[in-house]
């Protein structure tokens, strides 16, 4: 596609071009730079994108996008410039590779947590109805084989990819004739435009608790974030390639309390779910145990009994958001319920490490007081005797989180060792002491802090008695740490069964 043509297409204002050259791949990392790309350059974070724009010209760009003009750069490179490189990124992208959302059915869930166990669920649902699905979030990007069966599993640097990519993975899953993709909606990703010119079908909104202020400074920035998904969605039905009319959809968590006001951001009637009574899902006889959970869904007029192995009533939830989303999307009860009773366990979320010990031990991502209350309060619910609680919080982070988060380990746990979670650049011993801040204002004393995460792993294993349940918090399904001057190898989950299968 000439430069030009790309331009025109993405709306990016007509500027001269003393040459229109064609262009075969975009990119903003000039380490991926091939022959007759185009180059996305800008001031980042760390570093700035012109220390690498001679690389990447010399691996074969032949167009540059900038926000401001770019010095010493050859006649035959074109220089378009831009007001701001992060909204004419996701523009550029979409057109590159023909708007590749418009054949696709794509469903985004956003919300402090849950997200990535919504998008299990609903994958499972999908897959039970006969229909290939693809994942992009948390835990990896999960793509159907173009000529086999099975999947295909990518890393996920980010919960949301960046424009650039998320546009070549959803161009990729239209080759493969993928039929639902499943996304996490990340507030980064809305509140830097990753995901503008992306077409969704459905949105749904989990819940909304204090995490990235960080990034977005007030809760209140955070909800408009998450908004922009619901706002955003086209009112009129997609049109899935002579496939019928795929009808747009908003399901909304009843209960939260930010769920009346994402209820008035919806651009389409929203679907709602909960335990309050005028939600459009509601589950009753809920039965909680160690080994999954038992209840009734009430829907449209009738009722359905589900046993699913996911347990807590924070995955209850859960499963009314994917169970409201897979009804929006016509699939039917029976499959959904299918789909729902298979699913074994969500990597990270509550995954059990076993070893023969007469003791029970999870490991959860859970990483903000909430999801950490959540998962608690889970525990307490089937806890026989002592709760041990090992955690810690990322650096570079929400600091405002860390206070709240070490009152809730201590008054819901018998015992608590505080650890490093990702560092980053901040000291260890700093975010200890403002996760302390909290444990001093409860007057609690039982809590220990180690900072070395395996020293305090192998500690509060040597702690556990029999029937005592041991939770292992914050890092879930990662299988790295991050320190100011390396990232390592580290998986709770293999460090809990090293120490667990030498007793």
């Amino acid at each position: 596609m000439k430069l030009s043509q790309l331009l025109r297409q993405a709306a990016v204002p007509a500027q001269p071009l003393e040459t229109d050259p064609d262009i075969k791949g975009i990119s903003e990392d000039s380490r991926t730079v091939e022959s007759d790309y185009l180059f996305f350059t800008r001031k980042g974070v760390k570093t700035s994108g012109f220390v690498h724009l001679k690389e990447a010209i010399d691996r074969g760009a032949r167009a540059v996008v900038s926000e401001e003009a770019v010095s010493n750069l050859p006649a035959n490179i074109p220089l378009v410039l831009v007001p701001s490189v992060a909204e004419s990124q996701p523009r550029i992208a979409n057109a590159f590779y023909g708007n590749p959302s418009k054949s696709l059915t794509v469903v985004g869930v956003t919300g402090t947590n849950g997200k990535t166990t919504f998008t299990f669920l609903l994958e499972s649902i999908v897959l039970s109805n006969g229909s290939k699905a693809a994942v992009i979030g948390t835990v990896n990007y999960r793509l159907p084989r173009k000529d086999a069966a099975g999947m295909e599993i990518l890393p996920a640097p980010n919960t949301t990819p960046n424009a650039l990519d998320l546009q070549k993975i959803l161009n990729e899953l239209n080759q493969r004739t993928t039929d639902i993709v499943v996304m996490e909606v990340s507030s980064h990703a809305l509140a830097l435009g990753r995901v503008n010119g992306i077409e969704f079908d459905g949105a749904v909104f989990t819940n909304l608790t204090q995490d990235h202020l960080d990034f977005h400074g007030t809760m209140e920035n955070y909800f408009d974030a998450k908004a922009k998904l619901f706002s955003s969605l086209r009112v009129e039905p997609k049109d899935l390639n002579g496939h019928g009319k795929m009808k747009k959809f908003c399901v909304i968590n009843r209960d939260d309390s930010y769920g009346e006001k994402m209820i008035s951001k919806c651009a389409v009637k929203p679907v709602t779910y909960g335990i309050h009574p005028s939600s459009d899902y509601q589950v009753e006889d809920v039965r909680l145990s160690a080994s999954g959970t038992s209840y009734r869904v009430r829907f449209e007029g009738q009722s359905i009994a589900l046993q699913t192995h996911l347990v807590g009533m924070h995955n209850v939830y859960n499963v009314l958001a994917a169970f409201a989303a897979a009804r929006q999307m016509e699939i039917s009860p029976a499959v959904i319920k299918s789909g729902l009773e298979n699913l074994l366990s969500i990597p990270g979320r509550l995954d059990s490490v076993k070893c023969g010990q007469d003791f029970t031990v999870l490991v959860d991502y859970a990483h903000t007081e909430d999801a950490l209350k959540n998962v608690l309060n889970t525990v307490q619910a089937i806890k026989k005797k002592k709760i041990l609680t090992l955690f810690g919080c990322g650096g570079d982070r929400d600091r405002s989180k860390r206070p709240t988060m070490g009152a809730c380990a201590v008054n819901l746990s018998d015992f608590v060792i505080i650890t490093s979670d990702n560092p980053r650049t901040e000291d260890p011993k700093k975010i200890a002491l403002d996760i302390e801040v909290g444990i001093h204002r409860t007057q609690k004393t039982n809590y220990e802090v180690i900072l070395d995460r395996e020293a305090a792993i192998q500690k509060i294993l040597g702690l556990a008695q029999k029937d005592d349940i041991v939770l292992i918090a914050g890092k879930g399904h990662e299988t790295y740490q991050i320190f100011n001057d390396r990232t390592i190898h580290f998986d709770d989950r293999e460090v809990a069964k090293k120490y667990l299968c030498s007793r």
